[in-house]
């Protein structure tokens, strides 16, 4: 058996993912994660019983993030289907009929047929095993204890940086999505405003779950608060994403009510991302001779939640289209929206309204009474009066008749939530 230290062999075979026949090839898993792999003589071995088998305790590694799990035996991949089905096993099972990984992990049986022994090896990202053990008795079930153990042990501030940087970096096309579909929403382009905000939701929750691996394999206390406070405020960015693209998609099919509803809902998350500085560039995270992360002297401070100047930042992106530019560049998520102001009507006045007929809606089907002020990112000193002048005064307040002073204006204060 292949010790502890040893670089851990990396094979392709066939096998059975998700109750479909595959090829596997460990090399694609490797850096990606930390990868168990469980050999065992055979399927439908002595060590199985009514309810459970020797590999059942193992198949919860298969709900852990940042963990790949495999399990190899001799058997074919039809063998491999009828086992997973009786024992409802996730885990991924690979056909080793030429005996290649068998020979390759040095874990053959002694016996006058191709069989394994029972064995488990702990994989680290660098491809090293960390844990490895054997046993010749067909009987006798790994220890999941043991297992669970070396996986919770292989980490540190290297591999939590690396996690870090792959979050961050689906963390900026986020930014860039957002601040395309706020652009697209203030010009009421409905359908590319949703998709836009939806690629965004998709990146800042990938975002988040690489944010929450790196505070996973953090040792340094600073280095793990402040991946969580990534995590956070990529987490209320996602959940306002969503809310957005839901609000966008109402707005399109002419639901102004419900529209609104959900665009002032989307200021609760927007309201606590902007209570989280911006997460910190991770090429200003270094580590040290000890291993332990430290951070570069950047924006003014070296703490790990440092906000970035949205002054220095560059839109490159096009509304329904891919962002383009430098990706270490940080644009600006909602810094281009600097008031949505929506004016509340009472229930009554708009019951009125929807009676008044389309007469009493926009061109997009909208209530005229929903009015998104912008910035211009070229001219941010432009007033909400100037623009409108510019665009010809081609929105225009409609008040119902019925209709009272003073109605509720309900700002919608939607500025940089790094400031």
């Amino acid at each position: 058996m292949l010790s502890e230290g040893t670089v851990a062999p990396t094979v392709a075979l066939p096998g059975v993912v998700d109750g479909a026949p595959r090829d596997v090839s460990l090399d694609d898993y490797v850096g990606s994660g930390i990868i168990v792999l469980a050999f065992y003589p055979a399927d439908f071995n002595p060590a199985c019983e009514d309810d459970s088998c020797d590999l059942t305790g193992l198949d919860l590694f298969t709900m852990q993030r940042d963990v790949d799990i495999f399990a190899v035996s001799t058997d074919s991949v039809f063998s491999h289907r009828a086992f997973a089905e009786e024992y409802s096993l996730s885990i991924p099972l690979l056909s080793d009929t030429h005996g290649e990984a068998v020979a390759a992990y040095d874990v053959a049986l002694e016996s006058d047929q191709l069989l394994s022994k029972r064995a488990v090896f702990v994989i680290d990202q660098e491809g090293v095993i960390q844990y490895a053990w054997s046993t010749s008795d067909l009987e006798r079930r790994p220890d999941i204890d043991a297992v669970r153990e070396a996986v919770s042990s292989i980490g540190g501030d290297s591999t939590a940086v690396g996690r870090y940087r792959v979050g961050h970096a689906h963390y900026i096309e986020a930014r860039r999505a957002f601040t395309s579909a706020m652009k697209s929403f203030e010009d009421r382009d409905w359908l590319i405003s949703q998709g836009d905000f939806q690629r965004a939701m998709e990146e800042f929750r990938e975002s988040a779950d690489q944010f929450q691996s790196a505070v996973r394999f953090a040792e340094s206390e600073p280095l793990e608060a402040g991946f969580e406070r990534a995590q956070e405020k990529a987490t209320a960015l996602w959940q306002a994403a969503e809310w957005l693209a839901e609000s966008a998609s109402e707005y399109a099919s002419g639901d102004g009510k419900e529209a609104d509803e959900l665009r002032q809902d989307a200021e609760t998350p927007l309201e606590t991302a902007r209570d989280i500085g911006e997460p910190p560039d991770p090429d200003d995270i270094t580590l040290d001779a000890a291993g332990t992360a430290t951070t570069a002297e950047a924006n003014g401070s070296g703490s790990l939640d440092a906000p970035t100047d949205p002054a220095e930042d560059e839109d490159t992106s096009e509304p329904g289209g891919e962002a383009d530019g430098d990706p270490g560049e940080q644009d600006d998520v909602d810094a281009a929206v600097e008031d949505v102001s929506v004016d509340d009507e009472d229930t009554t006045e708009r019951d009125d309204a929807e009676r008044a007929g389309p007469d009493a809606r926009g061109e997009s089907g909208v209530s005229s009474a929903v009015e998104f002020d912008v910035a211009d990112d070229s001219d941010g000193e432009d007033t909400a009066d100037e623009r409108a002048e510019a665009d010809g005064n081609e929105r225009s307040d409609v008040t119902d008749d019925g209709g009272e002073e003073g109605d509720e204006d309900i700002e919608l204060d939607l500025k940089d939530p790094t400031e």
